[in-house]
């Protein structure tokens, strides 16, 4: 006997399931009296013959209830609860069906959400002026933005991502923040039960996406990333993700940390007559991240073509190229994602080959293949190390990722925060600096280093100027202090 089709449905995201069945994906989530059901699964009848003396009442997704084939019929003896009737779940015993909060998340978290709030005694807790910030005391940003939200009266917490996810409860009972600022959504769920809890608890809740967005987001499976207020540090994506259905981004550069970035560092010494790049060859995790991406050679070829051409082979210039407009859900988006970021290897290696012979190279070993004339040197420490070679060096070269069209990196804050000088890649994320600085520390094509450093060196009195006025300049309007007094504004 040939077992029935299953009903398959479209999820939030587009993507088709099927609905499982049986009895065992039904949870008794407790509670007394009548019977709710919060979906009611492919075979209804079995619903109602788990209890079949109970007065039953249940709540249905309405994108579900659309998707349904005919011949799907309600036994007699259920009653139906619209979801904007919104009901008080503490006066019924609820039974989850279990897929449908996996299928349409931004539908049953937040009902969940309120059940679980209501069962709590969070809600009658004092809200406390603090911030949490999901990672450890080593994760991207978190020293930073503690010393940064200390600064503007705030006490802060470091939370494990982990507890974030499997123990907000408990977490929320020991206290209740003001706020919640993850970086790349670190702490929070890809179907949004932590984000929906934190909401239903009166906390604010904020994402800094200070890497690509559409790369972040691409491990996410639910909507509920468009409800909440979003920073970018590439003003690029504002439209993107608005188009994707992001309600409320903003942008927010990079900034530097005066405490570590600062003019009393001693400089590195004999470095003042190099030219000296800090990074890496690639980033940490790369091949697992874009495992399966292909980066072929006719791909190479357009890409060497654009840079001779004077143009930047990144994200934008990919996704025109490649027709690509849909860049979420799903991880279609990472081989886009690929050819940027190969094309940034090539745009790095081309620039400092450009950079002449008196170039040191502070990175790890991958970079031996492409400058073997290099004075190439280990790795350094970001917090101890790295501002003294910055005020140190003679001129810091820096590129920014085509993974961020606009987007600027840390190197043009740091640099010029220690009274070190800068010369870097422009792009349009440049605008938030005024032009009358940019003029000289800026080059479009590779071919162009040479020249500029040139120019540089034979100035020197120029050089230490447009040093000075530079880090006058950031420390006025681009410190992490200034990011996080942005954040409270619009958040608080």
């Amino acid at each position: 006997m040939q077992r029935p089709e299953r009903i398959r449905i479209k999820n939030e995201a587009g993507q088709l399931q099927s609905l499982p069945e049986g009895e065992r994906y039904f949870q008794d989530l407790g509670g007394k009296g009548k019977i709710l059901f919060l979906g009611l699964g492919p075979e209804p009848d079995l619903a109602a013959n788990m209890f079949p003396q109970a007065e039953k009442y249940y709540i249905e997704c309405p994108a579900l209830t659309a998707q349904l084939p005919d011949g799907y019929t309600i036994p007699a003896g259920f009653k139906q609860i619209s979801e904007n009737e919104a009901p008080d779940l503490s006066d019924f015993r609820v039974i989850l069906f279990t897929p449908g909060k996996r299928l349409f998340p931004s539908f049953w978290e937040p009902l969940l959400a309120g059940l679980t709030m209501a069962r709590s005694e969070i809600m009658h807790k004092n809200r406390s002026k603090t911030v949490w910030i999901p990672g450890d005391d080593k994760s991207l940003l978190i020293p930073e933005l503690c010393r940064a939200f200390k600064v503007e009266g705030f006490s802060y917490k470091v939370i494990d991502p982990d507890a974030m996810r499997k123990n907000l409860l408990n977490l929320l009972t020991g206290e209740l923040p003001e706020l919640v600022l993850s970086i790349n959504f670190n702490g929070l769920d890809n179907a949004g039960e932590t984000y929906f809890m934190l909401r239903e608890a009166g906390v604010k809740i904020a994402v800094w996406m200070v890497d690509n967005p559409f790369h972040i987001l691409s491990g996410i499976k639910s909507t509920y990333w468009r409800e909440i207020h979003l920073f970018v540090t590439d003003h690029w994506f504002i439209s993107a993700l608005e188009k994707h259905g992001a309600k409320h981004v903003t942008h927010l550069p990079l900034a530097t940390d005066p405490e570590i970035f600062n003019n009393k560092v001693p400089p590195y010494p004999q470095l003042n007559e190099r030219t000296v790049f800090v990074g890496r060859s690639s980033f940490p995790a790369k091949d697992n991240f874009f495992s399966g991406c292909t980066f072929d050679a006719e791909d190479e070829k357009a890409a060497l073509r654009a840079i001779k051409n004077n143009s930047k082979p990144d994200f934008a210039w990919w996704a025109g190229k490649d027709g690509l407009e849909k860049f979420w859900p799903g991880r279609e988006i990472r081989s886009l994602g690929f050819k940027a970021e190969q094309s940034g290897l090539i745009w790095r290696v081309l620039a400092l080959q450009n950079a002449g012979k008196d170039l040191t190279v502070f990175g790890d070993d991958g970079w031996k293949k492409y400058l073997p004339d290099a004075e190439l040197r280990p790795p350094i420490d970001y917090f101890t190390t790295l501002p003294g070679i910055y005020s140190g060096a003679g001129i810091n070269l820096n590129m920014t990722s085509p993974l961020l069209p606009c987007g600027l990196t840390q190197r043009n804050f740091d640099v010029w925060a220690t009274g070190g000088f800068l010369l870097s890649d422009n792009t349009s994320g440049s605008s938030i600096f005024p032009e009358d600085l940019l003029e000289h520390c800026t080059f479009t094509t590779p071919a162009e280093i040479p020249d500029k450093i040139d120019f540089i060196k034979s100035n020197p009195q120029l050089q230490k100027e447009l040093s000075k006025n530079w880090q006058a300049h950031i420390m006025n309007k681009h410190t992490y202090l200034n990011r996080a007094s942005k954040i409270l504004n619009l958040l608080t």
